[in-house]
């Protein structure tokens, strides 16, 4: 898979997608500010095909307000804080869920990774 990583997280983050065979962009690759608009974020996604991997709530709660077709898949890391390494994370988002699913949102949380359809025409 192709991720868009979005928020503020480590470099380590980039690694772990790469050590499961995955690659990652940053905003900046994409030619976008780090603070970029919701919506400008998911369309630039959505145009280059690549899921989205973000430490920010409002981008991951913008796609149901703004009812947009979400035809990749998504990642929020709500974490609190140093109790868990954003990549220890990605490691147990990809050993619980080897293939993620497209019209997906999985949210990974310090204990537990929950999963949640995103709107659109599936």
């Amino acid at each position: 898979m192709r991720w868009l990583l979005h928020g503020p997280m480590t470099s380590a983050v980039a690694d772990a997608l790469v050590r499961h065979g995955h690659t990652a962009q940053n905003m900046t690759e994409l030619g976008l500010p780090p603070a970029s608009d919701p919506a400008v974020v998911l369309k630039t996604a959505d145009a280059a095909q690549l899921d989205i991997l973000t430490t920010d709530a409002s981008l991951s709660s913008a796609v149901f307000q703004m009812d947009l077709w979400m035809k990749r898949s998504m990642v929020y890391l709500q974490l609190e804080g140093g109790d868990v390494e954003q990549d220890d994370a990605v490691d147990r988002l990809f050993e619980r869920y080897s293939r993620l699913t497209p019209g997906r949102l999985y949210t990974v949380t310090g204990s537990r990774v929950k999963v949640r359809q995103l709107p659109g025409k599936h």
